[in-house]
């Protein structure tokens, strides 16, 4: 049983890179890829599913224009002197949390951990969930849809580093972090996650 949910959990990931694929590449031959990707996955799941191939190959395909929130993962990352750890975006050089989109296959914790060592090369521990947040409720710029996940963590080990996405890497008091010209939601989840770590707030947070 446990090999079967490896084998839907494998092919759930290919087909995800293959549908990303598909809906974004302007490559006649990139689209071939995709799609030779995409009966790889269809043929996978195939193994465990009453379904055959070919039936699987058309939902996936079917399905590749669908839209659903994004699922992304922050970490507010605090040393011993209570500040946290903040990048500044090579994008726009605005200042935010460490963070990413999830991974198919991921959690959100897994995600947080992760884009935390690709844009600080600090490797961390999750301890918390400070919240949830709908950026249609925090953020001026909605591009797409997303619910964001934010975590409290700390340092286990690394070497804060500046990454190809970010021009500075640095640790902030909760007054200087607020002066900063923070990214989007940012402008939010920055106070609340020092609320939360100050013991000012207790519970999760759920925008």
């Amino acid at each position: 049983m446990e090999s079967s949910r490896r084998v839907a959990a494998l092919a759930d990931q290919l087909r995800a890179l293959a549908a990303n694929g598909l809906r974004y590449t302007q490559s006649p031959y990139d689209r071939e890829r995709y799609e030779k990707l995409m009966a790889i996955a269809a043929e996978a799941l195939s193994i465990v599913d009453v379904r055959d191939a070919g039936e699987l190959e058309r939902i996936f395909l079917a399905d590749i224009d669908m839209i659903t929130p994004l699922v992304t993962a922050d970490v507010a990352v605090f040393d011993d002197a209570g500040r946290v750890l903040l990048i500044q975006r090579s994008d726009c050089g605005e200042w935010c949390m460490p963070g990413g989109a999830a991974d198919v296959g991921e959690t959100p914790s897994e995600a947080a951990i992760r884009e935390c060592v690709e844009e600080t090369g600090l490797r961390i521990a999750v301890t918390d969930l400070i919240g949830i947040y709908d950026n249609r409720g925090v953020s001026e710029v909605m591009a797409r849809h997303a619910y964001h996940n934010v975590f409290k963590g700390h340092v286990v080990g690394g070497e804060a580093v500046v990454t190809h996405e970010s021009l500075d890497v640095g640790w902030f008091t909760e007054d200087e972090a607020v002066a900063l010209t923070l990214f989007r939601g940012h402008k939010v989840k920055v106070p609340d996650a020092f609320a939360f770590h100050t013991g000012r707030r207790t519970s999760p947070i759920f925008h």
